[in-house]
């Protein structure tokens, strides 16, 4: 590929070829005992909030069987992942503020604290005040995990290290139901949160003793304060929380036609547009800088993170479903039989990061990586009933193929464009994306299988049964424990017929979805992956070696030129 020439354009580098292209090679490094101690820290916590946001969805029965609460239950999980993201911006823009370190320690203390007054909850309203708290930690924890994981490698070695912390993360996030039905089943739900606390308190040790990185410039309380974003952050949060409660209730507990789903969304939606006006015109801090998002590449990668985020959960969330709902399964051995969806990240998340420490080039990989989804995702759509146990199994490996390359290859794809001075800014406009699309990849398809299930229920010969699936809930009755209550077998392989031709058109939908993020591609351009380190946040030991070391060089070279000085004086006065 012919090298682009560098130019600068408000402040922000543009298209250039690769480091591999123009013959550079990669940089090798050694790295420290804290840095490894960082890196495990922070993947240790990532997993624990993952987990977190998932577990709750198989011990939700349980609970809410012995607090009550009706309909207010689907705050638990959802109230977790509303405040994972109405704090990034300002998280985002505080880590300029005031430094990486106390944020990041606050945020495990909050969700550590939150973990235990849900193990503690009593009752409903307690319940999902500790998943509130829990979320605010849990969001502050994944925002800074790669902010800081940005402060501590060069943009192109990012990959490789974002790869573990992402990898784990996002198998947390799937394992998170088996293993709270796991909880639940074998001792009593407080565990699915009280495990937390062991957790959560030896990664606030670990991250306390390892995590020391440099501080922002001294400054007052009122100078420091001054530099937030105050009103357009409020903008934000308002928006966020309307956009979420739409989609919350839509399906669940009101009608997607309802005013009550259609309101919510449009506010919200509306509330997005002014929160992005505000930041681009009047705000004289912003905590959304135009130039972070509206870069042809950044502004793409974003879009691909969007969805290929919203494919990954899409398929971690529905392939349970056609295990239970089609094949009969059990939870817990749809758990198993998705463990080559779920493990196959592990691999294939890491080798994007080598490739992309290697030859430093990120759009041809993800042009493969959304390819190699799109095509999962049709073949998902040939699954049915009679479906082998290798074609499943090897659908989703290939699905996980492509996810996994995706992971850790898309941040490092954002900010390459972008200065370093927008590096906490940008990571947490990233962070949003992928959780608002975690949302969204739970909520459509689930949208679409309930609406095809009801549009196919009136078919069925037992109208009990085609009530049920005509409510709009057909995604809480896709289980083995539905279809073994079916007594009559013609009515049992009704449903699952119908489960099945539903679960294909869901598979459709999201093909498409996959394939316009392959389209999106295109339209990236191969940005130069720096591969220098370039920020003011590093290891704060790093910084005073290389601190002592200028020193002593300084006078070293004090030294040496006093010494000159000597020697002329004692030539004149020999002349």
């Amino acid at each position: 590929m012919s090298e682009e020439t560098a130019t600068q354009s408000d402040g922000h580098l543009n298209g250039t070829a690769s480091l591999a292209d123009t013959g550079e090679a990669t940089p090798k490094t050694n790295h420290s005992l804290r840095f490894w101690g960082i890196v495990a820290s922070l993947a240790f916590t990532a997993l624990c909030s993952s987990i977190e946001g998932t577990i709750i969805t198989s011990a939700l029965p349980t609970i809410t069987a012995e607090l009550g609460g009706g309909s207010d239950f689907i705050w638990v999980p959802n109230g977790y992942f509303l405040a994972t993201m109405v704090m990034l911006p300002l998280m985002a823009q505080a880590a300029n503020v005031f430094g990486r370190r106390w944020l990041t320690l606050i945020s495990v203390a909050m969700f550590t604290f939150g973990s235990g007054i849900c193990g503690g909850a009593n009752s409903p309203a307690m319940l999902i005040g500790g998943r509130v708290v829990q979320g605010l930690g849990g969001g502050g924890i994944a925002l800074m995990i790669n902010i800081v994981l940005t402060d501590l490698v060069p943009l192109r070695e990012r990959g490789k290290y974002m790869a573990i912390v992402q990898m784990v993360s996002a198998v947390g996030a799937a394992l998170g139901p088996f293993l709270g039905g796991l909880l639940t089943e074998r001792s009593t739900w407080r565990w699915v949160f009280y495990i937390n606390l062991p957790i959560g308190g030896t990664s606030l040790i670990a991250l306390f003793f390892f995590l020391r990185v440099a501080s922002p410039p001294a400054g007052t309380w009122t100078e420091k304060l001054g530099r937030i974003d105050f009103i357009g952050n409020a903008i934000f949060m308002a928006s966020t929380v309307a956009v979420l409660i739409g989609v919350t209730w839509g399906g669940t507990v009101y009608p997607w036609k309802s005013a009550n789903v259609i309101v919510p969304l449009v506010l919200g939606f509306l509330g997005i547009g002014l929160f992005l006006t505000y930041e681009w015109t009047i705000a004289k801090n912003p905590s959304l800088p135009r130039g972070a998002v509206v870069e042809r590449t950044a502004a793409t990668v974003l879009a691909v993170t969007f969805l290929t985020t919203l494919c990954t959960y899409w398929s971690f969330y529905f392939m349970p479903i056609y295990f239970q709902g089609v094949l009969g399964k059990s939870a817990f051995w749809s758990g198993v039989d998705a463990l080559p969806l779920f493990a196959g990240l592990f691999p294939f998340a890491i080798l994007g990061g080598i490739l992309l420490s290697k030859f430093g080039r990120y759009k041809p990989m993800h042009l493969i990586g959304m390819s190699i989804v799109t095509i999962s995702f049709g073949l998902f759509s040939l699954l049915d009933q009679y479906s082998s146990t290798a074609a499943w199994a090897c659908f989703q490996l290939l699905c996980a193929m492509g996810s996994g390359l995706m992971i850790a290859i898309l941040l490092p794809a954002m900010q390459a464009p972008l200065d370093e001075s927008l590096v906490a800014v940008s990571t947490g406009v990233w962070t949003f994306v992928r959780a608002f699309a975690t949302v969204w990849g739970v909520t459509i398809p689930a949208a679409i299988f309930d609406n095809e299930v009801a549009s196919r229920a009136a078919s069925l010969s037992n109208q009990t049964l085609a009530g049920y699936l005509n409510g709009g809930k057909a995604y809480q009755y896709a289980t083995q424990t539905f279809l073994d209550s079916i007594q009559e077998p013609a009515s049992r392989a009704e449903v699952v017929q119908i489960f099945s031709s539903s679960i294909k058109i869901v598979w459709y939908v999201g093909t498409a979805f996959a394939g316009l993020g392959w389209l999106l591609v295109w339209l990236e351009k191969e940005v130069t992956l720096r591969s220098k380190l370039n920020t003011k946040f590093g290891i704060e030991e790093k910084k005073k070696e290389d601190e002592e070391k200028m020193a002593k060089n300084g006078e070293e070279n004090k030294d040496g030129e006093e010494s000159k000085i000597d020697e002329e004086k004692r030539a004149e006065l020999h002349a």
